[in-house]
């Protein structure tokens, strides 16, 4: 029975401390930043903003724009049936939306894939977004980070340096 109590409070003491150290790594980013959101290419972070003029194109992919903003979420065909209440371009046009996922960069503009309605929040009328003290991109400026050579460029030495690359991705993951 002590055994019991004990995983009892443990538990009431981890689930919570849990729960705080994964609202404070969370990243919040305004849609309308498209530097800073081109900046995240690869990285998981929750995107807010207003959504306008979303749509459907005729192969079924639903698209969900952001006023004011270059970046959109995207969703399959094949991912379409996991959103119950209807198709993103529908249930989220209009919206105040925070959004999570892997930011990724189509045609010289940043995504977001959504495959899940688990990733959407809809923001109430009022409601201060993003939280109180959380993690803001645009306030943690810090170091300024060097931006990755696209080409193989010669060094100060005359050698010939390759250019970063991304590690693969999981396909598996994205397509079904």
């Amino acid at each position: 029975m002590n055994t019991l109590r004990l995983l009892l409070l443990l538990s009431a003491i981890a689930v919570p401390a849990l729960t705080f150290a994964d609202d404070a790594a969370t990243i919040y980013l305004a849609a309308d930043k498209t530097e800073e959101l081109m900046a995240k290419d690869g990285q998981k972070i929750t995107v807010y903003g207003e959504t306008h003029g979303s749509g459907k194109s005729s192969s079924g992919m639903n698209f969900v724009n952001f006023k004011g903003a270059e970046f959109y979420l995207v969703t399959f065909k094949s991912d379409v049936d996991e959103f119950e209440d209807g198709e993103p371009a529908d249930v989220y046009d209009e919206k105040r939306l925070a959004v999570t996922g892997l930011v990724s960069i189509y045609k010289e503009k940043p995504q977001i894939k959504l495959t899940s309605p688990d990733q959407v929040r809809i923001l109430e009328e009022g409601e201060e977004f993003p939280p109180p003290g959380a993690a803001n991109a645009e306030e943690d400026k810090g170091e300024e980070k060097p931006m990755p050579k696209k080409a193989a460029e010669k060094s100060d030495d005359g050698k010939k340096e390759e250019p970063n690359k991304k590690p693969p991705v999981d396909p598996k993951k994205y397509f079904k």
